[in-house]
């Protein structure tokens, strides 16, 4: 018995602009052409003010970049174990194609840790978010790092005395983010004002 041909409809391609929010359409990058950041801070998934704001850079900027993140906790529920979370961003940003893989990590890591993570994930660049004298590893580590990608710091710094005790972790990153003015200024006076050079 031979069975009549069935015709079947043409599938559209999809495309992620259609989810995406006005407010990011302009500035939007395919997944395969984003660059790849790796985050070291508190997992953006946990309730600290760190992690609250890890999870609002990630959510922010995942139209343009990829994400991949050492999750750090104090007895993290979900240490040396992988979550990959793209999906749920998707779901919450409207960023269809949103790329963000969590490494649960009981504490802040350590050198063998992101160096794994690097051999594995392939990033184009770290940034670091929280208090450096948690991660002093990774600045003991700064120049084998640096020779193959950047060091990004965000800083969150707003009060006196100057903290002249993180100007050498300052001087092992190649950018420093600043949260407002107050923190700029503050590592301005640190770094002292001609070694600081300003981007707009």
């Amino acid at each position: 018995m031979i069975l009549p041909e069935i015709e079947l409809p043409q599938l559209l391609p999809i495309n992620p602009l259609d989810s995406l929010p006005e407010n990011r359409k302009s500035t939007y990058i395919p997944k395969n052409q984003r660059k790849k950041i790796l985050l070291l801070s508190d997992d953006c998934r946990m309730s600290s003010g760190i992690g609250v704001m890890s999870k609002e850079i990630v959510e922010g900027t995942c139209h343009h970049f990829n994400w991949c993140q050492l999750g750090a906790a104090i007895n993290h529920p979900d240490a040396n174990k992988i979550a990959d979370v793209g999906q749920q961003l998707a779901q919450e940003t409207g960023v269809s194609d949103a790329s963000l893989v969590i490494y649960g990590s009981n504490g802040y890591g350590d050198e063998h840790v992101l160096r794994q993570l690097i051999q594995r994930e392939k990033p184009d660049a770290i940034m670091h978010f929280t208090d450096p004298r948690y991660w002093i590893w990774l600045y003991q580590m700064e120049h084998e790092l640096r020779q193959k990608l950047p060091i990004f710091f965000y800083h969150i710094w707003d009060s006196t005395p100057f903290p002249e005790f993180n100007r050498n972790y300052y001087r092992s990153c190649d950018a420093i983010f600043c949260i407002s003015k107050q923190t700029t200024n503050i590592v301005k006076q640190v770094m002292r004002p001609e070694n600081v050079q300003m981007i707009k």
